[in-house]
């Protein structure tokens, strides 16, 4: 099992360059960044901004969006972005792609809230082109962008068995950690139907914790053991967890230490 950490830009600056650095020392994966944009009392920076500032401040790690959001970028504008900020880290860009649902970014940009079959056919229409100017070999990357494509819907698992290198799923909002594990092991094994069609090997990933599937790993290490164990029987093979590791979690649900233990390089 590989682990990547989804590194909310809730802090000051100095504070999430610090936990980056911290991060990337402690052999995480991949360091990912959301794409959203903020409306609260906390600090929260853009996605991309941060991505390039990523690039400078870890070595080891690759680095991300989770999830780049189509209600956001043109696909045209997020590769020419995506192949810069490959460029910068030395070909360490993992690139995030997801329909985008918030209605806070949906207001604050004046797009229109689709409805989910409109916001699906504009989904397919928008990775579509993106994975064609991605494909074009005018924007010269040092090294081709691996495509993660999030979401748990039937052209989210379509578009990633025709296009992505990583599927990542999220449950649902709110879900217990028994039904968000149950539902995306459904998903998972319709994707498994789908690449069969297509011929392609993708891989599973999943992003847990609160508000997605509610998992608290961090209670002990025999719960992170079982934790990682029914997902690895679920046919994952990357976890991505929020940090800090505390973020929206029970009141003594996080075991002082125990994420530095079981993420580690030793």
């Amino acid at each position: 099992m590989k682990f990547g950490v989804l590194a909310l830009q809730l802090a000051p600056w100095p504070e999430l360059v610090e936990r980056w650095r911290y991060l990337d020392e402690l052999g995480i994966e991949t360091i990912w960044v959301a794409d959203h944009l903020g409306r609260s009392t906390e600090p929260w920076y853009e996605c991309w901004s941060c991505l390039t500032a990523l690039a400078h401040e870890t070595t080891n790690a690759r680095i991300g969006p989770l999830v780049a959001s189509m209600t956001l970028r043109d696909p045209a504008v997020l590769a020419q972005t995506a192949v810069t900020v490959n460029e910068i880290s030395g070909g360490r860009l993992e690139l995030g792609v997801g329909s985008g649902a918030s209605v806070n970014d949906h207001e604050l940009t004046g797009v229109p809230q689709w409805e989910p079959k409109e916001r699906a056919a504009r989904f397919v229409d928008w990775t579509e082109r993106l994975v064609q100017t991605l494909a074009d070999e005018r924007l010269q990357p040092r090294s081709p962008v691996p495509l993660t494509i999030a979401g748990h819907g039937p052209t989210a698992l379509r578009l990633s068995a025709r296009y992505a290198d990583r599927w990542n799923a999220f449950g649902g909002f709110g879900m217990s950690a028994e039904d968000g594990l149950a539902k995306c092991r459904r998903d998972n094994q319709r994707l498994d139907e789908l690449c069969a069609e297509t011929g392609r090997t993708v891989i599973r990933s999943a992003l847990v914790g609160y508000p997605f599937v509610a998992e608290t790993p961090w209670r002990s290490e025999e719960v992170w053991h079982d934790f990682v164990g029914r997902w690895e029987d679920a046919g994952f093979e990357e976890l991505v967890l929020f940090c800090p590791w505390d973020w929206q979690m029970p009141e003594g649900s996080v075991e002082p230490g125990l994420a530095e233990r079981m993420l580690g390089k030793g």
